[in-house]
């Protein structure tokens, strides 16, 4: 690959917060106890059920929510058996990070509880408190229970899938507005991730990918394995995006879109009239030449020499220190350059401007809302295009690119993926 600096690429991913909350209150274990008895207490046995959604937060690293829970208490009496329903609320704090494979390591602690209302056994005269016979159950199981959370969660948030999915989607090559196709690679790719946050009923978090790219126009480049790194945890992530990389423009793609520039241009002097043929593009030195073959009425060959640059003030490309100049095969030929000559100026001088703002408004179009497959979807926006340098090399245009923008993926329908 060629040298180039790396591009950084911040990517701010969006999930709706109450399908967040029911597809984790889904997947959480049902039962968590079944028929216990704690120790010393073999005449109660307590059953727990989750009921209901869950309230979750994001805070740092983690995901904390609280988890209703129904309670099922039978206790042996002289007068039978009393069977006693009651409600409460089970907090839970879940830590979790990725491992080198992108496997997600997670932590779940329990960090509390509420009563909707104190478990007792009315037995007319007085009532028995099993409040703390329950929670004694409850710590007693408490790593049990979060071992039940963390194989679930895993199972969730297992984001490998994804990843893999967004690769293979990922389009190489690009279709461009000129109808070439842009080839891009990238080997190594490290990421970081900041701290969760909340707002508007989003949960968010920032990824930052970082690595060396480039990209070729209108010749394939060598197919690299791409090798995402798995997140460091870093305490911010910035909000722009900014692409440095190289496009390589090579000369057969340069030639054709010449020629086909050439070809709807009408070169006429006195009803003489000339047509291009066929063009060549080539190095010499600092400079692009181009040389084109015309036939007609004038039989021969115009060359082109000159310095690409790129004018940031009008976001275009243009040709500077340029020379033409016009060979004839025949007499007929040679005494119609001068005649030709100034008309032939007058038509190449508008063609020596790129424009690239049409591009970037047809990037914009096309990244403005991206739906891709189980709910997932891509929205960005180009700000500014700079390129800093234009080098004309041996058999292509290499052109430093800087770009800078915004890049948001979220998750329209969160139940996908379930």
């Amino acid at each position: 690959m060629t040298n180039s600096k790396n591009s950084k690429i911040n990517i701010l991913v969006s999930i709706d917060k109450e399908q967040m909350q029911q597809v984790i209150g889904q997947q959480l274990p049902v039962d968590l106890l079944n028929q216990f008895s704690p120790e010393g207490s073999n005449d109660i046995r307590i059953s727990v059920r989750r009921k209901g959604n869950i309230d979750l937060t994001a805070e740092n690293n983690s995901l904390k929510y609280e988890v209703p829970l129904e309670l099922f208490v039978q206790k042996d009496t002289m007068l039978g058996n009393v069977d006693v329903l009651f409600e409460m609320y089970l907090g839970f704090e879940t830590k979790f990070l990725f491992k080198d494979n992108w496997e997600l390591a997670t932590r779940t602690q329990m960090t509390g509880y509420q009563w909707i209302k104190k478990p007792e056994i009315d037995l007319g005269l007085f009532n028995i408190p099993l409040d703390k016979t329950v929670l004694n159950a409850i710590q007693s199981n408490k790593e049990m229970l979060c071992k039940q959370v963390d194989d679930k969660l895993k199972e969730v948030v297992d984001i490998r899938p994804k990843l893999s999915q967004i690769l293979s989607i990922l389009p190489n090559p690009i279709p461009t507005p000129a109808g070439e196709q842009v080839w891009w690679q990238c080997e190594t790719i490290k990421t970081s991730m900041s701290p969760l946050f909340e707002k508007d009923g989003f949960i968010y978090g920032k990824f930052a990918l970082e690595g060396a790219t480039e990209f070729s126009y209108g010749k394939p480049l060598e197919k690299l394995t791409t090798v995402i790194k798995s997140p460091d945890i870093v305490p911010d992530v910035e909000k722009e995006s900014h692409l440095q990389t190289l496009l390589s423009v090579n000369f057969k793609a340069i030639e054709k879109s010449a020629l086909a520039l050439l070809q709807k241009q009408s070169f006429e002097f006195k009803s003489q009239k000339i047509q291009v043929e066929a063009v060549r593009v080539e190095q010499v030195g600092q400079r692009l030449k181009v040389a084109a073959d015309l036939k007609g009425s004038f039989d021969g060959e115009m060359i082109l020499l000159g310095k690409p640059v790129f004018d940031p003030s009008k976001n275009e490309i243009q040709l500077k220190e340029v020379d033409l100049d016009l060979k004839g095969n025949n007499f007929l030929s040679k005494t119609m350059v001068v005649f030709l000559r100034k008309v032939i100026e007058d038509k190449i001088s508008t063609m020596l401007n790129f424009p690239i703002q049409k591009s970037i408004d047809f990037a914009n179009q096309k990244v403005k809302y991206v739906p891709f497959q189980n709910g997932l979807f891509a929205k960005g926006k180009i700000n500014v295009v700079d390129i800093p340098l234009v080098e004309v090399q041996s058999d292509a245009l290499v052109i430093s690119l800087s770009v800078k923008g915004y890049l948001q993926l979220g998750l329209e329908n969160v139940n996908t993926i379930v």
